[in-house]
């Protein structure tokens, strides 16, 4: 796919609102003169998972953390970034290409600014709401999905998990209620809610996130 295709494809989509996010081939890159491929350095980038298809990136010296969405889908990885990369190059950005490093078979993976092993999950084995709200910890969803897109009250939502305290899920709510609308108020940016939803079943697509190369 040339960049231009690309780009009219997201613009058509919107960048964070597209079903899968873009098709990429790493395994190719490897060995290559590949700029953002060579640039991507996961020892020297600050990598946090957010989900099991959702991650944190800041590229060494960098200033911004940048949202990653990557997951496997059969023989290749499918994934977006928030970053300008899309723009200007063809191919996955550094941040996409830190992840796949990361997570990568056969050597020891690197580990996330919070220890855990960078992984990449098949994205069959993510349901509709990870792939809907990959931007959410799994925790913040649980809550977002139960209380506010529910009928769970939160003492009652605290009762059923055996949180010591109300304050503990209601933190997790105000946090999940703002990257929500923070990435609501970038989907209407983008071209609105309509075309990005399936007409025939109302189903919203995977939101992917932004990168920089």
């Amino acid at each position: 796919m040339s960049q231009s295709d690309s780009g009219s494809r997201f613009e058509e989509f919107g960048r964070v609102d597209t079903e899968i996010g873009e098709s990429i081939n790493f395994e190719r890159l490897a060995g290559t003169g590949d700029t953002s491929w060579n640039k991507a350095a996961p020892y020297g980038s600050d990598i946090e998972t957010i989900s099991r298809l959702g991650y944190k990136v800041r590229s060494p010296n960098g200033e911004e953390w940048h949202h990653v969405v990557l997951a496997r889908e059969g023989d290749h990885h499918v994934g977006l970034c928030d970053c300008k990369g899309w723009e200007y190059n063809d191919g996955p950005c550094v941040h996409l290409c830190a992840v796949r490093k990361a997570a990568w078979t056969g050597v020891t993976p690197e580990r996330d600014i919070n220890g855990r092993t960078v992984r990449i999950c098949d994205l069959d084995a993510a349901d509709a709401a990870e792939r809907r709200y990959p931007y959410l910890t799994d925790k913040q969803r649980e809550a977002y999905l139960a209380c506010e897109l529910g009928d769970t009250g939160v003492r009652e939502f605290q009762r059923d998990k055996g949180y010591s305290s109300p304050g503990t899920v209601s933190n997790r709510l105000r946090i999940a209620r703002e990257k929500v609308h923070e990435h609501e108020q970038q989907l209407r940016a983008d071209g609105g809610r309509d075309g990005h939803r399936n007409p025939a079943t109302d189903d919203r697509r995977l939101l992917g996130e932004g990168v920089d190369r």
